[in-house]
């Protein structure tokens, strides 16, 4: 039976870094981001469900969904926002647990997951791993990557909980505000214990 490692941190903090790098050694990932856009694709019953809920506003002319519209609506409005878990995590869940039982031979599996703690995931999992990186650093990365304001980066930064309290939950902590090379020395010294 696999063991099931939560991996989380806050939006750009460098999770997917540690991610894919695990990925590289061979170890399973059940991306949570990666299922949520399956599960909001085209034609599929999670969609169907966020058009009730939200109105075809979210939509695209190709009936796709429009994630900047939707956005819009859920980082602007912290009830909208519960809504929009409320509605998709069941779809998710789902997923995860289908993905879950597709990796029960491997030694570990992990679930990649930024809103682990806020969308009650971490019970799900036998151990917790937290990617962490400075609040300058992280704002940063996220307006560079993103293409965003100071204002509208901390508005994400804060939809999410703080680091700090994510930090205090976990069993392992990766620093990543230095380089990478720093980081991944750390991921295979967790690794190798793990593997142990």
């Amino acid at each position: 039976m696999t063991k099931l490692i939560g991996l989380t941190g806050g939006i750009a903090t460098g999770k997917s870094v540690v991610s894919d790098y695990l990925q590289q050694q061979g170890v399973p990932i059940i991306d949570a981001d990666l299922v949520t856009h399956q599960v909001e694709a085209k034609g599929t019953p999670g969609l169907q469900s966020l058009v009730t809920v939200f109105g075809a506003q979210i939509l695209n002319a190709d009936s796709s969904l429009d994630r900047h519209a939707l956005g819009e609506i859920v980082f602007n409005d912290p009830a909208a926002l519960k809504m929009l878990v409320r509605t998709i995590d069941p779809f998710i869940r789902d997923e995860i647990f289908h993905q879950l039982a597709a990796n029960q031979s491997a030694r570990l599996t992990v679930l990649d997951a930024p809103t682990l703690f806020e969308n009650g995931y971490a019970h799900l999992v036998d151990e917790v791993v937290v990617v962490f990186c400075d609040p300058v650093t992280q704002l940063r990365r996220l307006m560079k990557r993103n293409k965003l304001s100071i204002v509208d980066a901390n508005k994400r930064i804060q939809n999410q909980w703080p680091l700090q309290t994510k930090c205090d939950l976990a069993d392992t902590i990766i620093y990543n505000s230095g380089t990478v090379s720093t980081t991944l020395t750390q991921v295979d010294r967790w690794l190798a214990k793990e593997m142990k």
